[in-house]
């Protein structure tokens, strides 16, 4: 077999395993909700705006873009960082702990609060993870997350 057969040979199996990973991705995402994928840079497209409050007398409400809220109740994919809010409670924070929005040195924008779908197992604090999970908004209850995921499960940790 000359070099150009060989290649010709090369090529059809290149070409016939290709179709193949295509065919076999798409069969098995036709059974899985789609995920649209958020970033940080999204959730921090809204404004403020004061409201009287009975407890706190005054307080910043958020409002939403409408990239954000049509993003409300779907299931989302995220990146961020693992911290603890206390024994039992994980946020998933743009920044590590350090810079992280608990410590001051961020706003609520940055922050999304977790509630996992099963055990998640033993977590670390500042793990790099990807999660997913229906995205919640919440621009009323100022002793909530301002963002939620429910149902979360973690995709890949480090």
């Amino acid at each position: 077999m000359n070099i150009l057969q060989k290649m010709k040979t090369y090529l059809t199996l290149f070409f016939i395993t290709i179709s193949f990973i295509h065919y076999s991705v798409a069969e098995s995402l036709q059974n899985k909700p789609v995920k649209d994928t958020i970033t940080w840079l999204i959730l921090n497209d809204l404004e403020y705006k004061e409201a009287p409050h009975e407890v706190y007398g005054t307080v910043y409400l958020p409002e939403f873009s409408k990239g954000v809220k049509k993003l409300a109740n779907k299931q989302v994919l995220i990146k961020g960082y693992l911290v603890p809010v206390d024994k039992t409670t994980w946020a998933l924070s743009k920044n590590t702990y350090a810079a992280c929005f608990f410590c001051g040195k961020a706003g609520p924008e940055t922050v999304i609060g977790l509630t996992f779908k099963g055990d998640p197992g033993k977590l670390k604090m500042d793990a790099n993870a990807t999660v997913t999970g229906k995205f919640i908004l919440n621009g009323k209850d100022v002793d909530d997350w301002m963002y939620s995921l429910t149902d979360v499960e973690i995709i890949s940790i480090k």
